[in-house]
């Protein structure tokens, strides 16, 4: 890279670059998730709480078949990189056919696991709240990466990235997990977590293969972009110092807040049994943040009390049968 390269990419504006890269087609908590909480700070530490519920339409019915749909229905944005999105849309323009958008689709549900203990519709649901809800964009299409439909990319299940005016630029680290327990979930989110943001910066780091992996495969059509993001990566760049390590957690867990059948409770009462049960979990999340020693990195870390897990995944899997 010459000198004039670097001073033209040292000039550039990436927060506003990334910003028009998020997409925003409907946030998920418009309709399919309910807002209960959120950006609640627990003491001690550099990490928001946000808790969102099942909608309940007026039938007294808890809504969790329409959130598995609308994630569905962003598979093609969360699975397949962009420049290929963007064929396709410069193939409909001229020829008036959405025949390679159907395929797209089609590619996109071969690479979702068949395994019924598959937490990919919680790393759906994670995309669908890191872009929308807080505008983070995604930096690396991991799905398409995949050598088998029957096994899970071996990495973060998910990496997304904001920028600051300072030319900063904070790289969020994602997990999510469903299960059937909360405290469950939350150790096993953390745990995970962890060692993408406290490993030191070195080949052998835990984010290494991700890394490699932007470098390699960033997702993005925009090369300027493309070129500005590897500094911040490059171990040799003066712009890897302005790269901040953040994490981005998702967990949804069985709760007994929604109401046994259709005739009983209101929603306000459901809203109230959660807020009830809000400082035990971010008492678990605090617990597990000094554990791992995380209280110095910036997290957003997502609850979602489901009326259960199992059935969001089973039908989340139905979906996705090609």
């Amino acid at each position: 890279m010459n000198d004039e390269t670097t001073l033209d990419l040292s000039n550039l504006d990436v927060a506003t670059l990334l910003e028009q890269t998020v997409r925003s087609d409907g946030k998920v908590t418009d309709t399919h998730l309910k807002v209960v909480e959120e950006f609640l700070e627990i003491d001690g530490t550099l990490t928001k709480a946000h808790c969102y519920r099942l909608p309940v339409d007026k039938n007294r019915r808890v809504r969790y078949k329409p959130l598995a749909e609308y994630l569905r229905d962003r598979i093609i944005d969360y699975s397949v990189p962009r420049h290929r999105v963007n064929e396709a849309k410069k193939r409909m323009e001229s020829s008036g056919s959405t025949a390679l958008f159907v395929k797209l689709e089609s590619e996109a549900k071969r690479l979702f696991t068949s395994l019924g203990n598959t937490g990919e519709g919680g790393e759906l649901l994670l995309f669908a709240f890191a872009e929308a809800v807080f505008g983070l964009s995604q930096i690396i299409c991991k799905m398409s990466l995949k050598t088998s439909t029957e096994m899970h990319y071996h990495g973060a299940d998910g990496v997304y990235a904001s920028g600051t005016p300072q030319g900063e630029l904070k790289v969020y680290w994602g997990e999510s997990k469903l299960y059937g327990d909360a405290s469950d979930a939350v150790r096993d989110c953390l745990n995970s977590l962890a060692p993408f943001l406290t490993d030191e910066e070195s080949e052998t780091s835990a984010r290494s293969q991700d890394v490699f992996l932007i470098n390699e495969f960033a997702n993005f059509d925009d090369t300027t972009l493309v070129n500005s993001l590897k500094r911040y990566f490059d171990q040799d760049d003066e712009k890897s110092l302005l790269m901040e390590h953040c994490g981005i957690a998702l967990v949804g867990f069985d709760s007994a807040v929604y109401p046994a059948s259709p005739q009983l409770d209101l929603i306000e009462d459901i809203d109230e049994a959660i807020r009830s049960r809000i400082p035990a979990w971010t008492k678990q999340i605090k617990n597990r943040i000094q554990k791992e020693n995380l209280e110095h990195y910036e997290i957003h870390f997502i609850c979602v009390p489901m009326k259960s897990v199992e059935d969001f995944r089973s039908y989340f899997l139905k979906l996705m049968e090609v």
